[in-house]
């Protein structure tokens, strides 16, 4: 069974109760938390992963950084992912949740490429583009990728729009290829 699969039934359980028990606010808030933890912490992934340490010890670990910052069904289930040994998937089921979070709540992550970080003029104009173009609210992340010479690529869910200088070259080198000058002479000449 695919992983990423199995960590989304397991966030879409939590997720469900959350909805029902009125904590989808703060489980999105513990899922923050344990995420950035996981990601800031490469001891505690491979603590996480490991298979020699045994089940008490990660509990054990566990209550003891979440026990204070995160709600008692959030601690309660990262108990569980233990004891049933899923505790390697505690990172992914954190990231699950905040994606069933930002639909729950019509959020779309819009990645923003260019060469430079964009000027607050040029990300509102972003913001407001996508929010008419996708009718929901923007999370925008912006990231510089020197590579593109200049533009920007904007991608969502699993759509790409390229206004880069990157791809109008590579465009370009494609169409020069494409043509046979040998062939073309020929046919001149005849």
């Amino acid at each position: 069974m695919n992983i990423s699969l199995v960590a989304e039934r397991y966030a879409a359980a939590l997720f469900e109760l959350a909805t029902e028990k009125n904590l989808v606010e703060e489980v999105y808030a513990d899922s923050k938390l344990i995420s950035q933890t996981c990601e800031n912490s490469r001891d505690l992934r491979l603590f996480l992963k490991s298979p020699i340490i045994n089940t008490g010890k990660k509990r054990a670990v566990l209550h003891a950084i979440f026990e204070k910052d995160v709600h008692q069904i959030t601690l309660t289930y990262l108990l569980i992912m233990v004891r049933k040994n899923r505790e390697s998937l505690i990172p992914e089921i954190a990231l699950q949740i905040i994606e069933l979070y930002k639909s729950y709540q019509n959020i779309l992550t819009v990645h923003f490429k260019s060469p430079v970080l964009p000027d607050a003029d040029v990300t509102q104009k972003v913001l407001e583009l996508m929010k008419n173009y996708t009718r929901s609210d923007i999370d925008l992340k912006s990231e510089i990728d020197e590579s593109l010479i200049g533009g920007f690529i904007l991608s969502w869910n699993d759509k790409q729009y390229d206004a880069s200088i990157r791809r109008e070259i590579e465009e370009m080198r494609n169409a020069i290829a494409k043509v046979n000058l040998y062939t073309q002479k020929i046919i001149r000449s005849s």
